[in-house]
This record gives C-alpha cells, sequence and structure tokens, in this order.
C-alpha cells in the first residue's frame, strides 16, 4: 500500500437563498468566488488547501433542531470580535460568547463557531 492520505471532499450546504449564504461563508472562511466550467459559483480556499464550499437550493427551512455538525473556524483571537461584527453585518447571529471561542449561526440558521486559532 501506499502512503496514507486524507481523502478529498467538498462541503455542500443547503440553502434557500444561496447568493445570501455564499457571501456570509464567504467572508467567514476567507474564500473566493469561482464560477465552474457548469456555471456553478462555488467557494474555494484561496490557497487551495480546504474543501470546496457550495449551495443547494432547496425549498424547505432548516429545521430547529440543532445542527449534528457544524465548523469551527479558526482565527487569530484578536480578529475574532472584528469578524463576528463583519458576519452580522452579513446576516448573521451570535448565539453565544465565551473564553477562546464565538457559537454563531448564519442567515439560515446554520451553526459555526469562530475559534481562537492559538492552542487551547
Amino acid at each position: 500500500m501506499g502512503p496514507m492520505t486524507g481523502r478529498r471532499f467538498e462541503v455542500a450546504i443547503d440553502a434557500n437563498d444561496p447568493g445570501r449564504l455564499r457571501r456570509f461563508w464567504a467572508v467567514a472562511l476567507n474564500y473566493r468566488e469561482h464560477t465552474t466550467a457548469e456555471g456553478a459559483v462555488d467557494l474555494i480556499d484561496p490557497a487551495q488547501q480546504g474543501p470546496i464550499v457550495w449551495f443547494q437550493q432547496v425549498p424547505e427551512r432548516r429545521t430547529t433542531a440543532k445542527n449534528r455538525l457544524h465548523l469551527d473556524i479558526m482565527v487569530p483571537a484578536d480578529e475574532r470580535a472584528a469578524l463576528t461584527e463583519q458576519l452580522v453585518a452579513l446576516g448573521g447571529t451570535v448565539a453565544a460568547t465565551h473564553q477562546g471561542f464565538t457559537v454563531m449561526a448564519d442567515p439560515e440558521g446554520n451553526e459555526l463557531c469562530l475559534t481562537d486559532s492559538e492552542p487551547r
């Protein structure tokens, strides 16, 4: 067997308004929009290290149950407050702020955490 490597993957997010969520997540992840050959608009890591994120339009709204999966986005501690403000301006909400991380939701209620990038 060859050397072990992780598998590449994409993250798909169901959305009522893909454009609005794309703008929010582009800022949250520091990603850039990329139009595919098929005309879809994905978010990509400019350094090409992280997974592609894409948005699938769906008619139903998110249920009120807690997410079973969320992203912890690591940011420098001294940038977390400013990023939180940017994301709130894009329609996000803050659920709680703790030492070392902020619990948020995107404009459609999908949960995420902004986590200080320093070791815990």
